[in-house]
């Protein structure tokens, strides 16, 4: 049987990337061996991998010992880095985005940290003597794809998973993304978890691929107990993110807080990060003085607990207020639960939050939009309210459900792999 070598961001450290703890379970049954590459130096291991699952950490920070090997790294790899970054700087005038100094040089840092990550790759690789038959995954099309993409290894295909923030660069904070095109032309395959993502790669790399494939990310629920939920006598609203930027949580309470119906309105925010202080102090100075809204920081909830608060509790509506997405996992759960959902209308969202799920806001909307769908949501009939719950469910079972969607993701893998064999050994 064959190897995988998987990259990721964290998983299975500290406490992103919850959503590779499915598909990591699937992965595990179909290769031999998972060599998994962790970019998480600090934190710790908060999830369990399976027993074929080798676990090692890169820090992508050059110590001082890696930091002299540089000109030997660049020396021996130099033909290898002009083309890209010739390959780079062409493909950028062709579309009339010329680089600037300073994303030329962040192109540079990006590649030499590619090339790094490319050697610590071929090291493991050859400690656990693997010589053939591997897959080589990065979960990201970032770093990891960058350096998969310059890797030759005998009888292997290379593989990424596009998501929303290492495909979408206007959205990004440096409103550039290197080597998307490189990416495009030196993988086997490219799996993006929205068709929104698949046609904006199209499009910005100008390339049409049979191996751009739309892989929509799961979640399951078959651990969580069927129960009927409690019903509170408040509206419960649930919201569940990282406590950043562009999550935009200021925007939900500025919205609570021009709330006017005569239902208690309970809201519950799952999730921590750098901006907490600033959003509880926002909350409270806000919603603190209202007899209609109450509300909760729940913090960084394990994701199984987060399911069972789901079956639980009877949550009315979901709410996500993000600048820029891709299909979020949090939003799956929610459907699976029958939770109607109100989300920005950003990256592959439309297409978890069709019609009759809930309702889409356009990514600049005022707390006042906001506030007005709330109030329509919580005054809704009983009839109307059970046919979006409905719905919703029907739609993460049909399109979102980790079983049928990682086996076909698995199934794609093993044709791609094949192929791959036959064309070496014609």
């Amino acid at each position: 049987m064959k190897s995988l070598v998987l990259i990721t961001s964290h998983f299975p450290f500290g406490t992103g990337e919850s959503f590779i703890g499915q598909e990591i379970k699937y992965l595990s049954r179909n290769f031999e061996k998972i060599i998994l590459i962790s970019q998480d130096i600090s934190g710790e291991k908060t999830r369990e991998t399976p027993e074929n699952v080798t676990v090692y950490r890169y820090n992508t920070s050059t110590s001082f010992k890696g930091f002299l090997l540089l000109p030997f790294l660049f020396f021996i790899n130099s033909g290898n880095i002009t083309d890209i970054l010739k390959g780079e700087i062409e493909f950028r005038l062709g579309i009339k985005d010329k680089l600037t100094i300073k994303k030329f040089f962040f192109l540079f840092r990006k590649v030499m940290k590619s090339v790094q990550l490319k050697e610590f790759i071929i090291n493991k690789l050859q400690r656990e003597k693997i010589e053939k038959s591997v897959v080589i995954y990065s979960y990201w099309l970032k770093t990891g794809a960058h350096a998969i993409a310059m890797l030759d290894y005998p009888e292997s295909i290379k593989i990424a998973r596009g998501h929303g923030s290492d495909i979408y660069e206007e959205k990004t904070e440096a409103g550039y993304l290197p080597l998307l095109k490189f990416c495009a032309t030196k993988l086997d395959a490219i799996f993006f978890i929205s068709n929104d993502g698949r046609q904006y790669f199209r499009e910005k790399t100008e390339i049409e691929s049979p191996y751009f494939f739309v892989s929509y990310l799961g979640i399951q629920r078959s651990n969580i107990e069927a129960s009927e939920p409690v019903r509170s006598d408040k509206y419960v609203i649930v919201s569940c993110s990282n406590m950043i930027s562009l999550k935009r949580i200021n925007l939900i309470i500025e919205s609570l807080e021009l709330i006017r119906t005569e239902r208690e309105i309970q809201w519950y925010h799952f999730g921590d990060g750098v901006l907490r202080n600033e959003i509880e102090t926002l909350a409270k100075k806000r919603l603190g003085q209202l007899n209609n809204i109450s509300y909760n920081f729940m913090g960084q909830y394990p994701n199984n607990e987060l399911l069972k608060f789901y079956s639980k509790n009877r949550v009315d509506l979901f709410l996500n207020t993000s600048f820029t997405e891709g299909v979020p996992v949090s939003i799956m759960e929610a459907q699976s639960f029958g939770i109607p959902v109100i989300a920005t209308d950003t990256g592959g969202v439309k297409e978890l939050v069709t019609e009759g799920t809930g309702s889409l806001l356009p990514v600049d909307f005022t707390p006042a939009d906001l506030a007005k769908l709330i109030e329509r949501y919580s005054v809704l009939e009983e009839e109307e309210v059970n046919k979006i719950r409905v719905n919703s469910f029907h739609n993460w079972n049909s399109n979102f459900n980790a079983s049928s969607n990682y086996e076909d993701f698995i199934m794609q893998l093993n044709s791609i792999f094949a192929l791959s064999k036959d064309r070496i050994h014609q």
